[in-house]
């Protein structure tokens, strides 16, 4: 008995075939008499019993660790109860594995039979496909096997199948094996005889023609003669796939992305070009996506100061962070979050630990890689020059546009510096060579531009209006919220050019103000351009229908236009001035960490800035066709930044500090300067919290000091009194270029 024993002793496990090993262990340890720990001790044993199941147990505990593979006996050598040690196995290695079955079951479903093999032998494999199904409790009725295997017969079995089909009664597995086995041999037999491709060559000299190379058209002398002629095996390319990359259509050894594949003269290794390849493998031993070709992200941020650690212990630095879909031959699509950029890498590499960790299944087997979730296949690849490569449809997401490889801080930096314009106006900025060139992603957005913008979809556009300058103005009153400026303004005043976009904020304390501050721009724009204005296009707000209002434009000439109630649609172009407007204003508050009592500066700086930027369908921005020239834009600066700013000569010390720390708030109307809210000061002169003009500043526009600094957030109301410029400056919001 015991030599039987130790002749069905199994096997090593080493991970793999877990219900094979547990058939053939189960067979050793009853043989062994031991099984019946497995299902633990019964209850009422006297103490004899109880001794004699503690030597089973030893017993069958030593028998489970003594064939199983050593780096298995090490997790598993610390369990000395056997029901515990045999669950333990059963309950990591016996569940079924989704991603095996589904892999079995494709092989089942696209299998095909081919006429240059024998049909018996590809029956036979199509029985073995469904025996292993039948192991993963999937079992398949004998008479849809049948069904199947008739079904995948090759085209030239196409009659016989035919009368397979029209037969009354039922056909086993068996039964159609055996007809196929006769099938086959008729038709080999009747192919001998009609003298086909198989022709007995024993005992024959054969011929060789003439006028071949030379030596050639001579008689094999002193050679041994054919006795059998074997029939060659003709394969279709179109059939098979290629071993090395997976891909129908040619054979491994003409594969052009074979590792060993040379180009030009001895046996050198591979090196990948350095164009990026849209193709993407798995990688076990990385913890991050990374992706070389920014041109497969569908979603793209810049990223500063990153980098990551190379296999060789080398680092390679992170361009930025995105979202890649890969879409699979399947048809599934699995989107990869947090792919670093990395220029410098040869190819795309997906982790497969992060895979792991968002639910999906990743089972490396044989050739292939299968890839589930959920119990579901997504997508499968093979192994290629000693990775495996995952089989992708043609699927580029071309949503990156790029202007020039350059240092990408550039864009994040240039990005706060025109106050969060979208990157579609900077792209454009950098072709009119007003801005350096840098990549420019689309659909890229920081953190505040997300948070502060929602927009909505726009209404039809009008007709276009070929109008010169004046000849239509639009103009609108917006209030944020209640919330007053420093200077103690609750409304902003728009007037847009209709030809040219060119934009005038005035900041007022009441609606009754909107009379004077037209007044205003009408003397300065008239005298500025030598033109009348003839047009002026508003809603039916109450500040612009007081009789005094209508008398000024009658007095003028000028058409006073109101939109229809309830309908902002019609006065849409100082309407998305106001959006536009009030978006950038809530980006540069989040970005610099200042409190909202500092709008009526972000709104003035923002209007600055978008009068130099071009708007859609034109190639000039406002301030090129209402001056007449381009503007300069090196001079701008982030909004809400740390800047240094020189102490003025008469207050300057001889000994101490030379500057003050200062928020840069804006640009000076009157003079080539910045404007600076002082918050740390050791002059005496000159105190924290007032508003001063400096041309002499080292801006630091990473640094927002207001961003952490809650308690500074509420200034005192004494920088009302301090910087009585203040409300001065807010009334005027005229352009001016630095």
């Amino acid at each position: 008995m015991a030599g039987f024993a130790d002749a069905l002793r199994p096997d090593k496990f080493t991970g793999v075939h877990f219900k094979r090993w547990q058939v053939k262990t189960t067979l050793w340890l009853t043989a062994l008499k031991v099984f019946h720990v497995s299902v633990g001790a019964p209850e009422g044993m006297t103490d004899e019993d109880q001794r004699k199941f503690r030597e089973a147990n030893t017993m069958f505990v030593g028998c489970i660790l003594s064939v199983l593979a050593d780096r298995l006996c090490d997790v598993y050598m610390h369990i000395d109860d056997g029901k515990t040690l045999w669950d333990a196995l059963n309950t990591k290695f016996g569940a079924i594995d989704a991603g095996s079955e589904l892999y079995i079951m494709e092989s089942f479903h696209d299998y095909k039979m081919v006429n240059n093999r024998s049909v018996v032998e590809q029956a036979h494999e199509i029985q073995c496909i469904v025996k292993e199904l039948e192991l993963l409790k999937c079992v398949l009725p004998d008479k849809f096997v049948a069904g199947c295997m008739i079904a995948k017969l090759p085209p030239s079995w196409r009659n016989f199948a035919t009368t397979l089909k029209h037969k009354r009664q039922e056909i086993s597995v068996e039964n159609l094996i055996a007809s196929l086995d006769v099938e086959e041999k008729a038709r080999a037999k009747d192919t001998t005889e009609k003298g086909g491709e198989v022709q007995p060559t024993a005992n024959m000299v054969q011929r060789y023609p003439q006028n071949k190379n030379k030596g050639k058209n001579k008689p094999a002398f002193n050679k041994p003669t054919k006795t059998t002629t074997f029939k060659k095996k003709k394969f279709n390319k179109a059939e098979l796939e290629c071993y090395a990359c997976g891909k129908p259509g040619h054979f491994s050894k003409e594969c052009p992305e074979r590792a060993d594949r040379t180009d030009g003269y001895g046996n050198l290794p591979i090196v990948l070009s350095v164009f990026q390849s849209s193709s993407w493998w798995i990688d076990s031993g990385a913890n991050v996506h990374v992706c070389a070709d920014i041109s497969l992200f569908t979603s793209y941020q810049v990223a500063r100061d990153s980098s990551v650690l190379m296999g060789n212990g080398s680092h390679a630095s992170v361009r930025g962070i995105g979202t890649v879909d890969l879409k699979f031959t399947s048809g599934k699509i699995v989107q990869l979050r947090n792919v670093q950029h990395v220029p410098t890498m040869n190819k795309n590499l997906v982790s497969g630990s992060l895979l792991c960790r968002d639910g999906f299944k990743v089972v490396l087997e044989s050739n292939k890689v299968i890839v589930s979730r959920f119990g579901q296949f997504i997508g499968k690849g093979y192994e290629c020059g000693g990775l495996f490569r995952f089989s992708l449809s043609d699927f580029c997401n071309k949503s990156v546009n790029q202007i020039c490889a350059s240092v990408n801080d550039d864009a994040s930096i240039w990005h706060s510096r025109l106050c969060h314009i979208n990157f579609g106006l900077m792209s454009r900025l950098s072709s009119m060579s007003l801005i350096p060139n840098f990549t420019v992603a689309k659909g890229s957005k920081c953190h505040s531009c997300v948070q502060s913008k929602q927009p909505r979809k726009p209404h039809k556009a009008v007709e276009e209006r070929n109008l010169a300058p004046l000849e239509l103005i639009h103009s609108d009153l917006c209030e944020m919220n209640g919330v007053l400026t420093k200077g103690g303004k609750r409304y902003f005043m728009t007037l847009i050019d209709d030809a040219t976009r060119f934009c005038y904020v005035y900041l007022l304390q009441t609606k009754d103000e909107a009379l004077d501050c037209f007044k205003i721009y009408k003397a300065e724009v008239e005298n500025q351009l030598e033109r009348k204005i003839k047009r002026l296009r508003s809603d039916r707000g109450g500040e612009y229908f007081p009789k005094v209002f209508d008398e000024f434009c009658e007095e003028h000439g000028i058409i006073h236009e109101r939109t229809p109630p309830y309908s902002p649609q019609s006065n849409g172009v100082a309407e998305r001035k106001n959006r536009t407007l009030t978006d950038l204003v809530n980006a540069m508050l989040d970005t610099a960490g200042l409190s909202k009592a500092w709008w009526g500066e972000a709104l003035l700086t923002s209007c600055h800035v978008l009068n130099r930027v071009p708007n859609n369908n034109k190639e000039k921005t406002p301030y090129e066709e209402w001056v007449g020239r381009k503007p300069s834009l090196s001079y701008l600066r982030t909004w809400g930044c740390l800047a240094k700013v020189n102490i003025p000569i008469p207050k300057k010390r001889k000994l101490g500090p030379k500057t003050v720390d200062c928020v840069f708030l804006g640009y000076a109307q009157r003079s080539i300067a910045y404007r600076f809210l002082v918050v740390k000061s050791e002059v005496p002169d000159m105190h924290v919290d007032t508003i001063m003009e400096s041309r002499d500043a080292t801006f630091f526009e990473n640094i927002f000091p207001m961003k952490d600094m809650h308690s500074i957030a509420r200034f005192s109301s004494e920088i009302i009194s301090e910087s009585s410029t203040t409300d001065e400056y807010f009334e005027q919001s005229h352009e001016e270029v630095l």
